[in-house]
């Protein structure tokens, strides 16, 4: 009996300390992922949905980031490494979802966000509408940055000419919006409204593009360049721009 009892006794032990290895395990495996990351820096990746107009002395008492270290190549330049007491003045100019890295470009000044939408400092947004095709299929989203293309016909002439060429090299997205052309219709096409960032000379191409001609948007990475220029015509040759048809 005092054997069958020291047994179970050992059994349970053994058990115990098993669960306790493997736990530690499941603890540190994050840990030693890590420590095996070459050439790795520190980034500030957010635990909570972060609303738009957050402080950052806010995120930083709230502990709403935590700190990992990632791959230096796989990260943005812009990268927080922490939500350091600079940040404590400037609030979040979008919504950060859970998981998100914060970057440096995610704060502003809190006037730019007032209104509900966070503006940069000394630019207007204006709102243009363009169908799902033309916006990348859905892929540009508040905080990309776009080339706009216009499509127009040529005034004057009497053979149909029309031309595309870059109306906007580079402008920030600041909100993306749908709505549907028609009611009760679940097939219906909706057209996209797309909010950007721009000057007032830029408001004012704009805004003369979409009554003149159609809109055509290009995402754009950091190292794309755009180049404004004569366009490209419906022509088979000559006109001065490139023809579509050489």
């Amino acid at each position: 009996m005092t054997r069958r009892i020291v047994a179970i006794t050992v059994a349970i032990a053994l058990a115990a300390l098993g669960t306790v290895g493997g736990l530690y395990l499941v603890l540190t495996a994050e840990s030693r992922a890590q420590s095996k990351i070459s050439n790795p820096v520190t980034v500030a990746v957010a635990t909570v949905d972060i609303p738009r107009g957050t402080s950052g002395e806010k995120i930083r008492a709230g502990q709403m980031v935590r700190l990992v270290k990632m791959p230096k190549d796989a990260v943005p330049d812009d990268v927080l490494p922490e939500i350091s007491v600079e940040l404590d003045s400037l609030v979040t100019t979008s919504n950060i979802a859970v998981g998100q890295l914060l970057l440096r470009a995610n704060f502003g000044t809190l006037s730019s966000v007032t209104s509900g939408l966070a503006v940069p400092p000394g630019k207007m947004a204006v709102t243009v509408e363009t169908g799902a095709p033309e916006q990348v299929a859905g892929y540009v989203q508040p905080g990309s940055q776009v080339a706009i293309f216009i499509t127009y016909k040529v005034l004057g002439s009497t053979d149909g000419l029309e031309r595309t060429k870059v109306l906007l090299p580079r402008v920030d997205v600041l909100a993306v919006g749908s709505r549907g052309s028609g009611a009760g219709n679940a097939s219906t096409a909706r057209s996209l409204l797309l909010t950007v960032a721009v000057t007032q000379a830029e408001a004012e191409r704009l805004i003369e593009g979409v009554s003149h001609g159609t809109l055509y948007l290009g995402l754009l990475t950091d190292s794309a360049q755009v180049t404004p220029g004569g366009g490209v015509d419906n022509r088979d040759s000559g006109g001065g721009t490139s023809p579509m048809f050489p």
